[in-house]
Order: structure tokens, then C-alpha cells, then sequence
């Protein structure tokens, strides 16, 4: 019962931490900036974009880490295979609409933040209170 519950965290948290990077990126980019595209950004827009992306990444692989009850590189793998995934799929179907160079480190930047939260949740974890000696 105990792996049943561990591996449903697991979901859950990958699950949530992907959608909770989905959310927070979509707001920046289409509420927050108006809107962000290759050919229709500025330079400094895109590259606030690109760190507010980042950020998102590291945000949502916490969250995921802390969901699946630290399993943060098993979380962090899905999601940037998710990442991946979804990015091979916007440039194969022409749904992207800048050059592959960019979309590719797009996702490279958000890979890279997902790693990070990863690590960070390694550093700044909960943990429990210790047991006093006898």
C-alpha cells in the first residue's frame, strides 16, 4: 500500500509542479508582457520573459519535489521529458512560431530550471523536528 501511495504522490506532484509551470508562464507572458513572440517582442522583453520562464521552471519543480514527498529527480526527470516532448511537438507541427534555435533554448532554459528547483529542494527541504535524547 505504502509504494501504491508513493507512487500516486509521485503523479500527483508531477502532475501539479507541470501545470503549476504552465500557469505561472502563461500569465507573464500573455497577461503580465501582452503577449511574447519572436518577431513581435522586444529584445529586453524576451529576455524578462525568458528569466520569468526560468523561474516558473524552478517554481513548479519545487512544488512537484514537495507533492511526490521528495522524490525530486524522479519528478524533475518527467517533467523536463514533458518539456521536451511538448516542444518536439510544437516545432514538428509548426505550432511554434520562431525559429527552432529559439524554441530549442526556450525549453533548454526551462530544462535547466527544472533541474535547479530540483537541487534547491535538495537544499531547503522540510524536515522533521529532532527527537529529543533521553
Amino acid at each position: 500500500m505504502r509504494k501504491a501511495i508513493a507512487v500516486l504522490r509521485t503523479l500527483v506532484g508531477i502532475v501539479t509542479g507541470y501545470a503549476l509551470l504552465g500557469l505561472l508562464i502563461t500569465l507573464v507572458f500573455e497577461k503580465g508582457l501582452g503577449g511574447v513572440g519572436y518577431g513581435k517582442s522586444s529584445a529586453g522583453v524576451l529576455l524578462l520573459a525568458g528569466f520569468c520562464g526560468f523561474a516558473s521552471a524552478v517554481a513548479g519543480s519545487m512544488a512537484a519535489a514537495l507533492i511526490s514527498g521528495g522524490r525530486r529527480w524522479t519528478t524533475a526527470t518527467v517533467m523536463s521529458l514533458l518539456v521536451v516532448a511538448e516542444t518536439t511537438w510544437l516545432i514538428t507541427t509548426g505550432r511554434a512560431d520562431g525559429p527552432v534555435w529559439f524554441d530549442a533554448l526556450g525549453a533548454l532554459s526551462l530544462i535547466v530550471g527544472i533541474q535547479l528547483g530540483a537541487l534547491l529542494y535538495g537544499r531547503f527541504r522540510p524536515r522533521p523536528a529532532p527527537v529529543p535524547a533521553l
